[in-house]
């Protein structure tokens, strides 16, 4: 399970770089969120690849939802941040048996951020001058984490 969540998320992580965007399931402002299968007292906000995987979750408690996509610079900038900035977690692709991995939002702006990179694509962002700038705020926090 543990690996195929991990080749999952790679899988996220390439096709987030390469359409830029992602996608999640909401009912006007509400966006859908699970409890962490392995944090008690912990949110995860849905992010999916494409459009499709969300609408595969679209039912029971979600039924009403939508799939709705975001650019990749709003997710990075604002979603990851302030989910970071409230304690939840993302995550990503998760199957209709509601199975896949939560990762801390800024792993996760960090691995798209790098993937952008490494495809040597340039995105808009509003709040940093770049990519790089984006990148280097992102290990700067993670590493203050650690002290």
């Amino acid at each position: 399970m543990q690996e195929h969540n991990e080749a999952n998320y790679r899988k996220f992580i390439q096709q987030v770089a390469d359409t830029e965007k992602v996608w999640g399931l909401s009912q006007g402002d509400i966006w859908a969120t699970s409890s962490s299968n392995e944090f008690e007292d912990t949110e995860v906000i849905l992010f999916w690849s494409d459009a499709e995987g969300a609408k595969a979750c679209a039912s029971d408690e979600w039924a009403g939802y939508q799939p709705e996509s975001l650019p990749v610079a709003e997710f990075l900038e604002n979603w990851c941040v302030g989910m970071y900035d409230d304690g939840l977690l993302v995550g990503t692709d998760w199957t209709t048996e509601l199975h896949g991995k939560e990762v801390d939002p800024l792993v996760v702006a960090l691995d798209v951020v790098q993937e952008l990179k490494h495809r040597e694509k340039t995105i808009n962002l509003e709040q940093y001058d770049s990519l790089s700038e984006l990148e280097e705020q992102i290990i700067d926090a993670l590493e203050g984490e650690e002290d």
